[in-house]
Protein backbone atom coordinates (compact mmCIF):
# COMPACT_ATOMS: atom_id res chain seq x y z
CA UNK A 1 0.00 0.00 0.00
CA UNK A 2 1.35 3.30 -0.98
CA UNK A 3 1.69 5.86 2.45
CA UNK A 4 0.78 9.15 1.81
CA UNK A 5 3.47 11.75 2.50
CA UNK A 6 2.68 15.01 3.57
CA UNK A 7 5.76 17.27 2.40
CA UNK A 8 5.98 20.29 4.22
CA UNK A 9 5.48 23.25 1.51
CA UNK A 10 9.49 24.56 0.94
CA UNK A 11 9.75 28.19 -0.01
CA UNK A 12 10.27 28.27 -3.86
CA UNK A 13 13.53 30.68 -3.52
CA UNK A 14 15.14 27.59 -1.79
CA UNK A 15 14.22 24.94 -4.08
CA UNK A 16 15.46 26.83 -6.59
CA UNK A 17 18.65 27.56 -4.98
CA UNK A 18 18.65 23.28 -4.45
CA UNK A 19 18.02 23.15 -8.30
CA UNK A 20 20.90 25.33 -9.27
CA UNK A 21 23.32 23.55 -6.92
CA UNK A 22 22.18 19.90 -8.10
CA UNK A 23 22.60 20.95 -11.77
CA UNK A 24 25.85 22.28 -11.32
CA UNK A 25 26.64 19.02 -9.78
CA UNK A 26 25.53 17.15 -12.66
CA UNK A 27 27.64 18.93 -14.90
CA UNK A 28 30.87 17.13 -13.33
CA UNK A 29 29.13 13.84 -12.50
CA UNK A 30 29.35 11.28 -15.07
CA UNK A 31 25.41 9.64 -16.26
CA UNK A 32 26.20 5.84 -15.57
CA UNK A 33 24.57 3.83 -13.16
CA UNK A 34 28.04 2.15 -11.49
CA UNK A 35 27.96 -1.21 -11.81
CA UNK A 36 24.80 -1.97 -13.49
CA UNK A 37 26.89 -2.80 -16.94
CA UNK A 38 26.39 -6.30 -15.28
CA UNK A 39 22.84 -6.81 -16.36
CA UNK A 40 22.14 -7.42 -20.26
CA UNK A 41 22.78 -4.43 -22.42
CA UNK A 42 19.31 -4.30 -23.21
CA UNK A 43 17.88 -4.68 -19.82
CA UNK A 44 20.45 -1.48 -18.48
CA UNK A 45 18.93 0.16 -21.14
CA UNK A 46 15.29 -0.17 -21.24
CA UNK A 47 16.07 0.83 -17.32
CA UNK A 48 17.45 4.02 -18.22
CA UNK A 49 14.94 4.54 -20.79
CA UNK A 50 12.24 4.83 -18.69
CA UNK A 51 9.37 7.71 -18.76
CA UNK A 52 6.63 5.72 -16.39
CA UNK A 53 3.71 7.27 -14.52
CA UNK A 54 1.74 6.08 -11.74
CA UNK A 55 -2.61 5.69 -12.78
CA UNK A 56 -5.24 5.60 -11.56
CA UNK A 57 -8.38 6.98 -12.98
CA UNK A 58 -9.92 10.00 -10.83
CA UNK A 59 -12.94 8.41 -9.94
CA UNK A 60 -11.48 5.46 -9.02
CA UNK A 61 -8.49 4.94 -7.37
CA UNK A 62 -6.73 1.44 -5.94
CA UNK A 63 -9.58 -1.50 -6.02
CA UNK A 64 -12.10 0.99 -7.55
CA UNK A 65 -10.17 0.79 -10.52
CA UNK A 66 -11.43 -2.71 -11.35
CA UNK A 67 -14.64 -2.87 -9.61
CA UNK A 68 -15.73 0.68 -11.29
CA UNK A 69 -14.14 -0.67 -14.93
CA UNK A 70 -14.21 2.48 -17.08
CA UNK A 71 -12.17 1.68 -20.22
CA UNK A 72 -13.40 4.87 -21.75
CA UNK A 73 -11.98 6.99 -19.45
CA UNK A 74 -8.32 5.07 -19.12
CA UNK A 75 -8.02 5.66 -23.02
CA UNK A 76 -8.85 9.03 -22.30
CA UNK A 77 -6.09 9.16 -19.79
CA UNK A 78 -3.62 6.97 -21.73
CA UNK A 79 -3.86 9.72 -24.07
CA UNK A 80 -2.96 12.14 -21.88
CA UNK A 81 0.13 10.46 -20.29
CA UNK A 82 1.48 9.94 -23.79
CA UNK A 83 0.89 13.73 -24.51
CA UNK A 84 3.04 14.55 -21.28
CA UNK A 85 5.93 11.99 -22.72
CA UNK A 86 6.05 8.91 -20.87
CA UNK A 87 6.75 5.78 -22.41
CA UNK A 88 5.74 3.55 -19.81
CA UNK A 89 2.31 3.08 -17.16
CA UNK A 90 2.34 1.33 -13.93
CA UNK A 91 -1.04 0.02 -13.07
CA UNK A 92 -2.04 -2.09 -9.43
CA UNK A 93 -3.76 -4.90 -9.53
CA UNK A 94 -4.70 -6.13 -6.46
CA UNK A 95 -5.50 -9.97 -5.23
CA UNK A 96 -8.95 -9.03 -2.98
CA UNK A 97 -10.62 -7.85 -6.87
CA UNK A 98 -8.96 -10.15 -9.00
CA UNK A 99 -9.13 -13.30 -7.30
CA UNK A 100 -6.75 -15.26 -4.74
CA UNK A 101 -5.31 -18.00 -5.95
CA UNK A 102 -7.05 -18.28 -9.32
CA UNK A 103 -7.75 -14.33 -10.82
CA UNK A 104 -11.65 -14.39 -12.09
CA UNK A 105 -12.21 -14.27 -15.69
CA UNK A 106 -13.69 -11.19 -16.21
CA UNK A 107 -10.71 -9.46 -13.97
CA UNK A 108 -7.95 -11.64 -16.22
CA UNK A 109 -10.21 -10.12 -19.66
CA UNK A 110 -10.28 -6.88 -18.41
CA UNK A 111 -5.98 -6.66 -17.43
CA UNK A 112 -5.92 -7.84 -20.96
CA UNK A 113 -8.12 -4.85 -22.38
CA UNK A 114 -5.89 -2.38 -20.17
CA UNK A 115 -2.92 -3.63 -21.93
CA UNK A 116 -4.06 -3.61 -25.14
CA UNK A 117 -5.29 -0.14 -24.60
CA UNK A 118 -1.90 1.38 -23.50
CA UNK A 119 -0.43 -0.27 -26.50
CA UNK A 120 -2.90 1.52 -28.63
CA UNK A 121 -0.72 4.45 -26.77
CA UNK A 122 2.74 3.25 -27.86
CA UNK A 123 2.50 2.97 -23.87
CA UNK A 124 4.55 0.05 -22.01
CA UNK A 125 3.28 -1.57 -18.94
CA UNK A 126 4.43 -1.70 -15.69
CA UNK A 127 2.65 -3.89 -13.71
CA UNK A 128 2.75 -4.36 -10.08
CA UNK A 129 1.54 -7.60 -8.59
CA UNK A 130 -0.35 -8.57 -5.13
CA UNK A 131 -1.02 -4.63 -3.96
CA UNK A 132 -2.72 -4.11 -0.61
CA UNK A 133 -2.02 -7.81 0.31
CA UNK A 134 -0.26 -9.49 3.37
CA UNK A 135 -0.48 -13.14 3.23
CA UNK A 136 2.93 -13.79 3.11
CA UNK A 137 3.09 -17.15 4.54
CA UNK A 138 0.96 -18.42 1.70
CA UNK A 139 3.84 -19.44 -1.20
CA UNK A 140 1.47 -21.82 -2.83
CA UNK A 141 -1.05 -19.69 -3.23
CA UNK A 142 0.87 -16.81 -4.80
CA UNK A 143 2.41 -18.86 -6.83
CA UNK A 144 -0.98 -20.26 -8.20
CA UNK A 145 -1.79 -16.62 -8.83
CA UNK A 146 0.76 -15.21 -10.39
CA UNK A 147 0.68 -18.23 -13.28
CA UNK A 148 -3.43 -17.80 -13.42
CA UNK A 149 -2.52 -13.78 -13.80
CA UNK A 150 0.44 -13.76 -15.74
CA UNK A 151 1.10 -17.18 -18.25
CA UNK A 152 -0.94 -15.87 -21.44
CA UNK A 153 1.55 -12.93 -21.19
CA UNK A 154 5.03 -14.54 -21.26
CA UNK A 155 7.12 -13.08 -23.01
CA UNK A 156 4.63 -10.09 -24.20
CA UNK A 157 6.66 -7.12 -25.33
CA UNK A 158 3.76 -5.05 -24.09
CA UNK A 159 4.62 -5.62 -20.57
CA UNK A 160 7.99 -3.99 -19.84
CA UNK A 161 8.18 -4.61 -16.14
CA UNK A 162 6.67 -6.59 -13.53
CA UNK A 163 6.90 -5.44 -10.01
CA UNK A 164 6.58 -8.25 -6.89
CA UNK A 165 5.09 -6.14 -4.83
CA UNK A 166 4.24 -2.49 -3.39
CA UNK A 167 6.43 -1.49 -1.32
CA UNK A 168 7.85 -3.95 0.88
CA UNK A 169 8.92 -3.30 4.36
CA UNK A 170 12.87 -4.22 4.76
CA UNK A 171 11.94 -4.80 8.55
CA UNK A 172 9.05 -7.31 8.21
CA UNK A 173 11.02 -10.67 7.97
CA UNK A 174 7.98 -12.10 7.27
CA UNK A 175 7.62 -10.29 3.55
CA UNK A 176 11.54 -9.94 2.71
CA UNK A 177 11.37 -13.82 2.92
CA UNK A 178 8.19 -14.35 0.93
CA UNK A 179 9.73 -11.99 -1.68
CA UNK A 180 13.01 -13.83 -1.57
CA UNK A 181 11.20 -17.35 -2.67
CA UNK A 182 8.51 -15.63 -5.08
CA UNK A 183 11.31 -13.38 -7.10
CA UNK A 184 12.55 -16.82 -8.70
CA UNK A 185 9.26 -18.32 -9.19
CA UNK A 186 8.55 -14.70 -11.28
CA UNK A 187 11.41 -14.85 -13.30
CA UNK A 188 10.57 -18.44 -14.13
CA UNK A 189 6.75 -17.42 -15.33
CA UNK A 190 7.81 -13.93 -17.20
CA UNK A 191 11.71 -15.01 -18.17
CA UNK A 192 12.33 -11.88 -20.50
CA UNK A 193 10.83 -9.75 -18.85
CA UNK A 194 12.17 -6.90 -15.76
CA UNK A 195 11.36 -7.79 -12.60
CA UNK A 196 11.44 -5.17 -9.52
CA UNK A 197 10.04 -4.85 -6.26
CA UNK A 198 9.66 -1.41 -4.18
CA UNK A 199 10.34 0.24 -1.41
CA UNK A 200 8.99 2.89 0.62
CA UNK A 201 11.46 5.71 1.86
CA UNK A 202 12.82 4.40 4.13
CA UNK A 203 15.95 5.45 5.32
CA UNK A 204 19.19 4.06 3.94
CA UNK A 205 20.45 1.41 6.53
CA UNK A 206 16.69 -0.33 6.08
CA UNK A 207 17.33 -0.40 2.48
CA UNK A 208 20.49 -1.91 3.14
CA UNK A 209 18.76 -4.87 5.09
CA UNK A 210 16.37 -5.50 1.68
CA UNK A 211 19.60 -5.06 -0.84
CA UNK A 212 21.25 -7.84 1.11
CA UNK A 213 18.54 -10.43 2.09
CA UNK A 214 18.56 -10.63 -2.31
CA UNK A 215 21.77 -10.63 -2.96
CA UNK A 216 21.56 -13.64 -4.58
CA UNK A 217 18.59 -13.24 -6.48
CA UNK A 218 18.41 -9.51 -7.12
CA UNK A 219 15.83 -8.27 -8.93
CA UNK A 220 16.23 -6.59 -12.21
CA UNK A 221 16.49 -3.23 -10.79
CA UNK A 222 15.59 -1.47 -7.77
CA UNK A 223 12.61 0.51 -7.06
CA UNK A 224 12.80 3.29 -4.53
CA UNK A 225 10.26 5.78 -3.55
CA UNK A 226 11.31 9.43 -2.51
CA UNK A 227 8.49 12.00 -1.04
CA UNK A 228 11.52 13.56 1.05
CA UNK A 229 12.54 17.32 1.44
CA UNK A 230 13.25 18.40 -1.78
CA UNK A 231 16.79 19.90 -0.60
CA UNK A 232 17.68 16.39 0.60
CA UNK A 233 16.86 14.34 -2.46
CA UNK A 234 20.26 14.55 -3.83
CA UNK A 235 21.81 13.09 -1.05
CA UNK A 236 19.10 10.45 0.17
CA UNK A 237 19.17 8.96 -3.57
CA UNK A 238 23.10 8.87 -3.87
CA UNK A 239 23.00 7.51 -1.05
CA UNK A 240 20.50 4.51 -1.64
CA UNK A 241 21.99 4.48 -5.67
CA UNK A 242 25.01 3.17 -3.75
CA UNK A 243 23.07 0.38 -1.53
CA UNK A 244 21.52 -0.55 -5.08
CA UNK A 245 24.79 -1.02 -6.67
CA UNK A 246 25.56 -3.06 -8.93
CA UNK A 247 21.76 -2.85 -10.06
CA UNK A 248 20.49 0.15 -11.32
CA UNK A 249 18.57 2.06 -9.16
CA UNK A 250 14.76 3.61 -10.41
CA UNK A 251 12.60 6.52 -8.59
CA UNK A 252 9.22 4.33 -8.90
CA UNK A 253 7.26 7.04 -6.91
CA UNK A 254 6.97 10.77 -6.25
CA UNK A 255 5.16 13.60 -5.85
CA UNK A 256 3.72 16.57 -4.08
CA UNK A 257 0.27 17.36 -2.95
CA UNK A 258 -1.60 20.75 -3.71
CA UNK A 259 -4.27 19.45 -1.67
CA UNK A 260 -5.09 19.37 2.54
CA UNK A 261 -3.29 22.54 3.34
CA UNK A 262 -4.85 26.60 3.78
CA UNK A 263 -2.55 27.36 1.39
CA UNK A 264 -3.01 29.96 -1.37
CA UNK A 265 -4.10 26.75 -4.12
CA UNK A 266 -2.10 28.62 -6.95
CA UNK A 267 1.46 28.79 -4.67
CA UNK A 268 0.84 25.34 -3.97
CA UNK A 269 0.88 24.46 -7.37
CA UNK A 270 3.94 26.41 -7.77
CA UNK A 271 5.62 24.74 -4.83
CA UNK A 272 4.37 21.16 -6.44
CA UNK A 273 6.56 22.19 -10.09
CA UNK A 274 9.88 22.90 -7.63
CA UNK A 275 9.49 20.02 -5.93
CA UNK A 276 9.54 18.06 -9.24
CA UNK A 277 12.21 19.91 -10.43
CA UNK A 278 14.29 19.54 -7.49
CA UNK A 279 13.99 15.70 -7.71
CA UNK A 280 14.14 15.50 -11.27
CA UNK A 281 17.19 17.44 -11.10
CA UNK A 282 18.84 14.95 -8.74
CA UNK A 283 18.53 12.26 -10.31
CA UNK A 284 19.85 13.37 -13.62
CA UNK A 285 22.87 14.38 -11.61
CA UNK A 286 22.89 11.11 -10.41
CA UNK A 287 22.86 9.59 -13.88
CA UNK A 288 18.96 7.62 -12.85
CA UNK A 289 16.53 7.11 -15.18
CA UNK A 290 13.71 9.83 -15.05
CA UNK A 291 11.36 9.21 -11.83
CA UNK A 292 8.05 8.32 -12.07
CA UNK A 293 5.59 11.05 -10.79
CA UNK A 294 2.79 9.93 -9.02
CA UNK A 295 0.24 10.14 -9.68
CA UNK A 296 -1.77 11.60 -13.45
CA UNK A 297 -5.04 13.17 -11.93
CA UNK A 298 -6.22 14.59 -8.92
CA UNK A 299 -8.46 12.12 -7.11
CA UNK A 300 -12.29 12.92 -6.70
CA UNK A 301 -13.79 12.66 -3.58
CA UNK A 302 -15.40 9.34 -3.65
CA UNK A 303 -12.08 8.17 -5.75
CA UNK A 304 -10.23 6.34 -3.39
CA UNK A 305 -11.69 3.10 -1.38
CA UNK A 306 -12.19 3.34 2.67
CA UNK A 307 -9.12 2.31 4.06
CA UNK A 308 -6.45 3.32 1.22
CA UNK A 309 -6.26 7.31 2.84
CA UNK A 310 -9.51 8.31 1.73
CA UNK A 311 -10.12 10.36 5.23
CA UNK A 312 -6.37 12.37 4.38
CA UNK A 313 -7.63 15.66 2.31
CA UNK A 314 -3.41 15.80 1.21
CA UNK A 315 -4.09 12.06 -0.63
CA UNK A 316 -6.46 13.75 -3.72
CA UNK A 317 -3.79 16.66 -4.85
CA UNK A 318 -0.85 14.61 -5.93
CA UNK A 319 -1.92 14.31 -9.74
CA UNK A 320 -0.42 16.26 -12.27
CA UNK A 321 -4.06 17.01 -14.11
CA UNK A 322 -7.17 18.77 -12.19
CA UNK A 323 -10.50 17.16 -11.81
CA UNK A 324 -11.52 19.27 -14.63
CA UNK A 325 -8.20 17.50 -16.98
CA UNK A 326 -5.88 20.96 -16.79
CA UNK A 327 -2.82 20.50 -16.32
CA UNK A 328 -0.86 21.96 -13.64
CA UNK A 329 2.64 23.96 -13.32
CA UNK A 330 4.09 20.58 -12.25
CA UNK A 331 3.15 19.06 -15.72
CA UNK A 332 5.33 21.11 -17.88
CA UNK A 333 8.13 20.15 -15.51
CA UNK A 334 7.57 16.87 -16.19
CA UNK A 335 6.63 17.47 -20.03
CA UNK A 336 9.99 18.69 -20.44
CA UNK A 337 12.08 16.62 -18.34
CA UNK A 338 10.46 13.33 -20.13
CA UNK A 339 11.33 15.46 -23.57
CA UNK A 340 14.83 15.55 -22.58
Amino acid sequence: MRQVRIVGLTAAVLISAVVALILAIAATRPTSNGAAGQLPAAQERAVGDLKEMNYYPAAAGWTYMWSRFDPRVIDRDFARIRALGANTVRIFVQPSVFGFPNVRPIMSNRLSEVIGLAANHSLRIHLTLFDLWSRFSDIQGSQEWISSLLSRYRDDPRIEVVELHNEINPRDRAAVDWVTRMLPYLSNVMPGTMQTVSTPGVPPEAFALLTGELRNSPPTFWDYHYYGPPGRAFSVLSQIKALAAPRPLFVGETGYSTDGTSIDPAAQEQAQADYYRAVFSAAAALGLPYPAPWTLNDFYPMGIPPGQTADQPVSYGFGLLQLNGVAKPAATVVRMAFSG
